[in-house]
């Protein structure tokens, strides 16, 4: 297995490439945290050469976060990684409505779970380069991230358009007020096989982990968001990507690390998840591979700053379990950097607004 690993960071570039020994279906059962390694005595730090035999082969199709919780359930466990539940985003049911009608139940309820007003994206590109997860591909997707890239210590000091619309469910007046801060953390390479089917929500969180591990001297963010593209769309798939989040601990006397995390297979040209699907669809900015990837990764991105950990308590969804994305899918009324992408929900207007930004 080898794994090239690069960091984009503000200032500077800088490249790596260790080598190892070896190749929203709407959830409405709000969980707690599934531990896959109850660190009974001291765990053994997460094999850099771990490799397919963690990945698991669901018995069925994985079409909503039910499936896949229930999946991990019987998923072989890895050492030092600990799993919170999992929100799916399943594909377009293939509605005709023109207007945009929220989907769920009413506002979005607080649950008391944790919300990010400050996320990092850390986008992880894992597969072989090919004509379709092309160079081309991951430069447009990091371009994207880069420039949406605002608050704080960013170029952009104020957040428009969804970023700043994503405000109104953190908790205190201060940061009601304030722009949320998201930034473009890194980017790694992992040049190996992804997974041929779809895989535990264990084996995406310990991707992250290994990707960072193997990179001397970087750590685990806890405000990283880290976003594992893969180069396919694995059998036994039935959505277009999913967020959670985990932990790694090196040994039972280490401190856990949660950090947040989504699945983002290659949806290229998926029926249901591309962006094409759309009735009225007219035309791409990148490509339809791109142009579909970037839609799924906003819908993931502010679901995750308003519903982040999921261990212990869940954040904000309304009474059918439907979080922000959720009740907005598949509603194509607003732009990012010129890009189509659909309409997050909005609790003081009751509606999935038309916002544009950067």
């Amino acid at each position: 297995m080898t794994i090239s690993a690069s960091v984009i960071l503000v200032a500077a570039i800088a490249v790596f490439t260790p080598n190892f020994a070896s190749a929203e279906d709407q959830n409405q059962n709000k969980g707690k945290s599934q531990s896959q390694n109850s660190e009974s005595g001291k765990q053994p730090e997460l094999a850099s050469t771990y490799d397919s035999k963690y990945w698991g082969t669901p018995s069925r199709e994985i079409a909503n976060s039910s499936d896949q919780n229930e999946y991990q359930k019987g998923a072989p466990a890895i050492p030092g990684i600990e799993v919170a539940t999992t929100e799916v985003f399943s594909t377009f049911p293939g509605k005709k409505a023109a207007l945009a009608v929220p989907l769920g139940s009413g506002d979005l309820i607080d649950h008391g779970g944790q919300v990010l007003n400050e996320i990092h994206i850390y986008p992880i590109f894992w597969g072989p380069t090919s004509t379709t997860f092309s160079a081309t591909y991951k430069q447009k997707i990091v371009e994207f991230f880069t420039n949406l890239q605002c608050g704080a210590g960013t170029a952009v000091s104020v957040c428009t358009g969804h970023s700043d619309q994503i405000k109104q469910y953190f908790r205190t007046p201060a940061l009601k007020s304030a722009s949320p801060i998201i930034k473009l953390g890194g980017v790694f390479n992992d040049l190996s096989n992804p997974p041929s089917s779809s895989p535990s929500t264990s084996t995406i969180i310990a991707e992250a982990a290994k990707v960072v591990k193997a990179m001397p001297g970087a750590v685990l963010d806890p405000l990283g968001f880290y976003m594992v593209f893969t180069s396919n769309y694995p059998a036994r798939v039935n959505f277009c990507a999913w967020h959670s989040a985990g932990s790694y601990k090196a040994s039972s006397t280490s401190t856990a690390i949660w950090y947040t995390a989504a699945y983002m297979p290659y949806v290229g040209t998926v029926s249901g998840c591309s962006s094409s699907s759309i009735p009225g669809w007219n035309g791409f900015i990148n490509g339809q591979a791109v142009d579909s990837v970037v839609n799924v990764s906003t819908h993931e991105l502010y679901e995750t700053m308003s519903d982040s950990l999921l261990n212990n308590k869940y954040a904000w969804y309304d009474s059918k379990g439907y979080e922000n994305g959720d009740k907005c899918a598949w509603y194509f009324g607003s732009t990012i950097g010129g890009y189509r992408v659909q309409s997050e929900y909005d609790n003081y207007s009751h509606t999935c607004p038309d916002k544009s930004s950067n």
